[in-house]
């Protein structure tokens, strides 16, 4: 009975640790998983270069929130593309919720990702979701669904879409708000 506590306990611990702690082996990562990108975050979204781009003018920006390892983000990326194209005066950008950074490199060349802004805007990344989530901005709460696409206007976002987007409904969407 005490061998089966003693297994029982080092199987829990162990998986405890695994779980919140993690490790890697060679390129092989098991348990949690750091954030290489997200590094000496700041929470003053207003000197991020996400602020001085899409929230100090008057402009419509789109910004899509995906991962590299998201099946239905990247199977939207033409549409976003083709949206791009119909409204040239619409900003497209993109912030991945990837924790490594040469995966999200990799998938921005393999699926020619245009206006990813993760990396320029990496410190600022939390504050950022909380901005387009409408919380405060030292929040320390996420969530990691993705796809969700939010539509800013005039500084603030006035639209968010949980899930893909359908081109059509979208560019309906667009076409209310410009």
């Amino acid at each position: 009975m005490k061998k089966i506590i003693v297994i029982v306990s080092v199987v829990l611990i162990g998986i405890f640790l695994l779980y919140n702690v993690g490790f890697e082996i060679g390129n092989t990562k098991f348990g949690k998983q750091t954030d290489e990108i997200e590094v000496g975050s700041k929470f003053d979204l207003k000197n991020s270069q996400f602020s001085k781009d899409y929230l100090s003018n008057n402009s419509v920006t789109v910004v899509n929130l995906w991962a590299s390892w998201c099946k239905p983000c990247i199977e939207e990326l033409p549409i976003f593309s083709k949206l791009s194209n119909d409204y040239p005066n619409i900003q497209f950008s993109y912030l991945s919720i990837d924790k490594d950074k040469i995966d999200l490199i990799d998938a921005i060349k393999k699926h020619s990702v245009k206006n990813d802004i993760t990396l320029k805007n990496s410190q600022y990344r939390k504050a950022i979701r909380n901005f387009l989530e409408g919380r405060d901005l030292n929040s320390m709460i996420r969530t990691d669904i993705v796809p969700v696409t939010y539509v800013i206007k005039n500084g603030k976002v006035v639209f968010k879409e949980t899930g893909s987007i359908n081109y059509d409904d979208f560019f309906k969407k667009l076409n209310e708000l410009k």
